[in-house]
C-alpha cells in the first residue's frame, strides 16, 4: 500500500475508511473479525508473532476487547501507539476508524501494517493472491466540534447498524429495541466501550477520549437516551460529509 500524499498532523483527528476490493465480504466470519482485532493491536504497537494458532489469536483478540493484556509471545511491543483509536467498526466489506495520530506518519504507517498484515493472513487462509484492500483508503480530517460528535456517532452507531439491517438508512429500523440489543452485543465496534460495558485495549484511554468525544462522560442510561433520540430524529442523515 503506498503512503498517502496527505499530512497527518499530530492531535488532528481523522475519519478513516478502507474497503476491500471487489466489495469482498472480509468480515463475514467471526474468526476473521477477531483476527482483524488482533491485527489492529499488533500494528499499533509492534509486530505479531509468526505461526500463531488460530484459537490463540481468537482468544487474544477476545481478551483485548475485554481489556486484558496480550501475551508478549503473541505481539512484540516496539513503540508507543502509532495512533489513538477513539471509535471503530467492522462492516462486512470495509471498516471505519475515528482516530488521532500519536506520532509523525503514525496513520500511514499504522494503515500499511494493518492492511498488509491482514491481507497476508486472509489470502493465505482463502487461497487467493493480490491486493485485498483498495490502494487508497479514505481519510477525512475532523476540524469542528460538530464533526467530532458526528464522526463518533457515524462510526460507532450508524455503521454497525448496517450489519444489523443493511437497508435501515432508507427504510428505517424494523425493530428499534432489537437494534439496541445488537449494538450492545456486537463485539466488532466501539459501541460497547461507549456504553461502559467493556474497556477494550483497542480504544484510547478515557483521558484522551474526553478530548475528542463529548459523550464519553455520559452514564449508560444517558448514552442510551442520546442514541435513541439520535436515531428517532434521523440525525444520521446529516453525515454525508463523512462519506
Amino acid at each position: 500500500m503506498p503512503y498517502r500524499k496527505i499530512f497527518f498532523e499530530e492531535n488532528q483527528p481523522f475519519h478513516i475508511v478502507s474497503h476491500a476490493v471487489e466489495e469482498r465480504k472480509i468480515f463475514e466470519r467471526e474468526e476473521d473479525c477477531y483476527r482483524f482485532i488482533f491485527q489492529i493491536y499488533a500494528a499499533n504497537y509492534g509486530t505479531p508473532a509468526s505461526n500463531l494458532w488460530k484459537k490463540d489469536v481468537i482468544n487474544a483478540a477476545k481478551g483485548l476487547l475485554k481489556g486484558e493484556e496480550v501475551s508478549k509471545n503473541f505481539v512484540t511491543g516496539e513503540h508507543p501507539p502509532l495512533v489513538y483509536i477513539l471509535d471503530f467498526s467492522l462492516v462486512v466489506n470495509h471498516y471505519h476508524f475515528y482516530l488521532v495520530p500519536n506520532t509523525e506518519n503514525g496513520v500511514p504507517v499504522f494503515m500499511k501494517k494493518l492492511n498488509g498484515g491482514f491481507a497476508k493472513y486472509f489470502n493465505l487462509k482463502h487461497g487467493r493472491k493480490g491486493t485485498l484492500f483498495g490502494s487508497r483508503y479514505k481519510s477525512i480530517p475532523i476540524k469542528s466540534e460538530f464533526q467530532l460528535d458526528a464522526v463518533s456517532r457515524y462510526v460507532s452507531i450508524i455503521n454497525p447498524l448496517d450489519v444489523y439491517q443493511p437497508n435501515w438508512r432508507e427504510k428505517g429500523l424494523n425493530d428499534l429495541n432489537g437494534a439496541f440489543t445488537f449494538l450492545e452485543d456486537y463485539q466488532f465496534s466501539s459501541f460497547p466501550d461507549k456504553l461502559g460495558k467493556r474497556n477494550s485495549r483497542i480504544i484510547a484511554t478515557k483521558e484522551i477520549l474526553h478530548r475528542y468525544c463529548s459523550t464519553s462522560n455520559l452514564t449508560k442510561a444517558e448514552y442510551l437516551k442520546f442514541v435513541r433520540e439520535f436515531l428517532e430524529q434521523k440525525m444520521f442523515l446529516q453525515t454525508s460529509f463523512l462519506e
